[in-house]
Formats: structure tokens, C-alpha cells, sequence
């Protein structure tokens, strides 16, 4: 059995930890940087983080779309 090493996320502009990859998905994870109010894209197949401003939000009800 092979065994998946966690990867911790951090962000690109402010160097603060965002998130954790399990190592096994081979889906884009995302998440938002509390500090510099960024998301955070990170790329599984090359291992690296970019940032990307949030969406302005598109729907009367207040949800966004990513």
C-alpha cells in the first residue's frame, strides 16, 4: 500500500497556512486566505499556489459562485 503524505497549503502573498492536502486527491483544492482576503488555488499536478481575487458576487441571494 502506498502511502500519502499531507501537504500543508500556505499562501503565495502573506505566507500564512491556509489549508492541508491529503496527498491523495488529484483535485484543484481551494480556499480563501483569512488574512490577505485572497483565494488560494493549489495545483496538485505541479504543487504549487496561486492566488486569484474572490468573485464579486453575481446572484441577488448573496451566494457566489466559484
Amino acid at each position: 500500500m502506498k502511502k500519502y503524505k499531507p501537504v500543508k497549503i500556505f499562501c503565495p502573498q502573506c505566507n500564512s497556512h491556509v489549508g492541508t492536502h491529503d496527498g491523495r486527491s488529484t483535485i484543484d483544492k481551494i480556499v480563501k486566505c483569512k488574512n490577505c482576503n485572497k483565494l488560494v488555488i493549489y495545483r496538485t499536478q505541479t504543487g504549487k499556489a496561486e492566488n486569484k481575487p474572490v468573485p464579486k458576487r453575481s446572484c441577488s441571494s448573496g451566494v457566489t459562485f466559484i
